[in-house]
């Protein structure tokens, strides 16, 4: 089987065309959603970019893997390894497993050079960093190595091919003219409007309406130098889209060669995202800072021949964690004892499967905070505001209040309370479980004590 993997790291769903979103940002994504299985409850189990692929690649939560933030106390991998010959066979990382099947892990990215993550790169066949920017590559770099890589092996046999671009991460530095499209296409998102941007200007901290640039002056013209209005922030919005086109564009470019070498229509294609980016949500605005919806929620889109009908959709909350449970199931691989993720592999066959009434992710590299999400609820708890002007406890109502403005904890003590023994539930599991360690979420807490 060979399989591409499009890993996009700052993408939210709401800005592809498959979602619903109103502006030509993804064809060629979108073109997999209709031939495919598009998710609509797919989150990161943690954030942001090395807690939630270390989540993916070793199959369990951060709270259980070690890793729940970019650096320091919280960003050190733990795996039981053998004196020899790598993990244990019960926390096996996922490309050590599929390699196990004959299926050939191959990846270009930046992304263990970017954060030292060094375990990230275990059991790969072939894994290619195409420079030593550590994300700060475009897309069109990437695809030196890439597509002359794709070109001698596309029709290989028993492959997946990880594709990392990092284009939609801040700073939007492709050419503006990636922006040119929307020009008869105005942002349509009614919120924050110009009071909501007014309130947004006293909040302090990186990435807020007026800690954009030094100096409040931008390095390119996709970007304002910062959010004082709604022209801004619909200036910042469109170098988002600009950004989503620009991968979109590479995306496309890739499918076109297997497509060209008649190897397009038996490979399955997966499109997701390490997380999402603020746009106004918690007065933060094109980076990714805190446990919220925007964060945490992102997309999965899977075209898999011979499993997946096409033009389907699936509501089931699931983490990226269910990812490779699911990748082994499909290709006939042992699922490690160890992992806490679960297979959804019927859910893409159209089947009846998993399905959760809530989920509980964390945050831990700015604020350190967790969270529970419930179909109706998302309660947050805050144990580092880290100066960002947010409560202790915040309780928002999903459906009537999508963008997180109002703090309804006082008007809803019973869903906090609810929501507080779900998360005690969901802990307690996770420290009951074989092998488990202390809480690192705790272990930044006490690092940023010691540093006061």
């Amino acid at each position: 089987m060979r399989i591409i993997f499009f890993d996009i790291d700052c993408l939210r769903p709401d800005h592809l065309g498959c979602y619903g979103y109103e502006r030509p940002t993804s064809p060629n994504m979108d073109q997999i959603a209709r031939q495919g299985v598009r998710f609509d409850h797919y989150y990161c189990s943690d954030s942001p970019c090395l807690p939630s692929r270390m989540g993916w690649s070793s199959g369990r939560f951060g709270t259980r893997n070690g890793v729940v933030s970019n650096v320091g106390a919280g960003s050190q991998f733990h795996i039981r390894a053998r004196p020899y010959q790598g993990p244990q066979a019960d926390n096996e990382m996922l490309m050590r497993r599929l390699r196990k099947t004959g299926c050939d892990p191959v990846s270009f990215s930046n992304f263990a050079d970017r954060h030292n993550a060094m375990w990230f790169m275990c059991g790969w066949s072939e894994f290619h960093t195409p420079n030593l920017k550590g994300g700060g590559e475009t897309a069109d770099e990437i695809h030196v190595p890439l597509m002359r890589w794709l070109k001698q092996n596309a029709k290989r046999d028993n492959y997946l091919l990880h594709i990392n671009y990092w284009d939609a991460h801040r700073i939007y530095k492709m050419d503006p003219s990636w922006g040119d499209r929307f020009k008869d296409h105005p942002v349509a998102q009614k919120w924050p409007d110009e009071d909501a941007i007014r309130r947004h200007q006293s909040i302090s901290g990186p990435f807020t309406a007026q800690s954009q640039f030094p100096e409040g002056k931008s390095r390119v013209p996709l970007m304002p130098g910062s959010v004082s209005s709604r022209r801004d922030f619909e200036h910042m919005v469109t170098g988002y889209d600009a950004a989503i086109a620009c991968v979109d564009h590479h995306v496309g470019i890739v499918l076109d060669e297997l497509a060209r070498q008649n190897a397009l229509d038996d490979t399955a294609v997966i499109i997701s995202s390490d997380h999402g980016d603020n746009f106004g949500e918690h007065g933060v605005y094109s980076d990714h800072v805190c446990a919220d919806e925007a964060i945490h929620h992102i997309p999965l889109l899977v075209k898999w021949p011979g499993v997946t009908g096409e033009g389907k959709t699936c509501g089931s909350f699931l983490y990226n964690v269910d990812l490779p449970p699911t990748l082994c199931e499909l290709l006939g691989a042992e699922i490690p004892e160890d992992w806490d993720g679960v297979s959804f592999a019927p859910r893409l066959r159209g089947k009846a499967g998993l399905e959760r009434d809530h989920l509980v992710w964390g945050h831990a590299l700015y604020t350190v905070q967790r969270a529970v999400r419930t179909k109706t609820h998302l309660m947050i708890r805050t144990y580092d505001n880290m100066g960002y002007a947010i409560d202790p406890t915040e309780l928002y109502d999903m459906a009537n209040d999508p963008y997180q403005a109002t703090n309804i904890r006082d008007e809803r003590p019973e869903v906090v309370s609810q929501c507080d023994d779900l998360m005690d539930a969901w802990l307690t599991e996770q420290n009951g479980k074989p092998h488990a360690i202390a809480d690192p979420m705790q272990a930044v807490v006490g690092e940023r004590k010691s540093k006061q």
